[in-house]
């Protein structure tokens, strides 16, 4: 008897806790995330339409230049200047902008790297609690892939650290490198429009000094001499340099536009 009251008292309580259980999940949102669903998405959706009209004008344009450059390059008697000169590959094709395709930052990689490690590979460890401190994960050590006599460097020694953000750490860390660090670099105006590799991925290359700008490095930054410098690497789903260009600028990146130098002119 006293068998089966013990069991049913243990199933109820266990029927309570299901029944009253919760799940600790996070109750806010990043500023930059916040910002990126409920504003820039759809003004980047609107930024980047296109009529219908105007993309088939595009499209034959495109295959008008492509069918050119190979007569161009296979012309009888063929051109001696274009045998070796490769034809520039087809701009990729770019979806029609719905809710759904909109760009947006997929990854951020931070790498440090640190030249006090060929010697010795304990002063790697400067740098990996540098990336904690900066982003709040723990850093990968990552090893050389192949020899270089040049640099006294084997095949498999450790060399630098890197840490992958996503999510709402990737935000919050963009959030600081846009709002409180570059505004603090002196003589910085923003990245090049020629930066980028092609697909809308760009890469921004710091030396040591600006890593005391962070707020989490202030206090500590003499505790890191052997760190040499660290990028940034941003990696967003955009097919092109252009759409990249126009996410990251709405987040509050700058992008330095080329000014042609103003000719002087002298009265005589």
């Amino acid at each position: 008897m006293f068998g089966v009251k013990s069991m049913r008292s243990a199933v109820a309580s266990t029927a309570s806790k299901r029944l009253f259980a919760t799940s600790i999940a996070q109750a806010y949102q990043t500023r930059l995330n916040q910002f990126f669903h409920n504003t820039l998405r759809d003004d980047l959706m609107i930024l980047q339409y296109v009529p219908p009209s105007v993309r088939a004008r595009q499209g034959a344009a495109e295959e008008t230049r492509m069918k050119e450059a190979k007569e161009s390059m296979g012309g009888t008697p063929p051109n001696p200047l274009r045998k070796h000169k490769q034809i520039r590959r087809p701009k990729p094709n770019v979806p029609v902008p719905t809710a759904h395709n909109t760009p947006f930052v997929d990854k951020v990689t931070v790498h440090i790297r640190c030249r006090e490690a060929l010697q010795n590979k304990h002063h790697l460890l400067s740098a990996l609690m540098a990336l904690q401190i900066l982003t709040g994960e723990r850093g990968e050590v990552l090893k050389a892939k192949n020899d270089a006599a040049a640099w006294k460097l084997r095949k498999g020694m450790p060399i630098s650290a890197k840490v992958e953000l996503t999510g709402d750490n990737m935000y919050e860390f963009l959030d600081k490198l846009i709002e409180v660090v570059l505004p603090r670099m002196k003589e910085y105006h923003g990245l090049k429009m020629s930066a980028g590799d092609g697909v809308g991925n760009f890469t921004l290359g710091f030396d040591s000094s600006v890593i005391g700008l962070f707020p989490e490095m202030e206090v500590v930054y003499d505790m890191f001499p052997l760190v040499t410098g660290f990028s940034v690497n941003i990696k967003t789903t955009a097919v092109r340099n252009p759409t990249g260009r126009l996410l990251l600028s709405g987040f509050g990146l700058p992008f330095l536009h080329a000014r042609k130098p103003k000719s002087e002119t002298f009265d005589l």
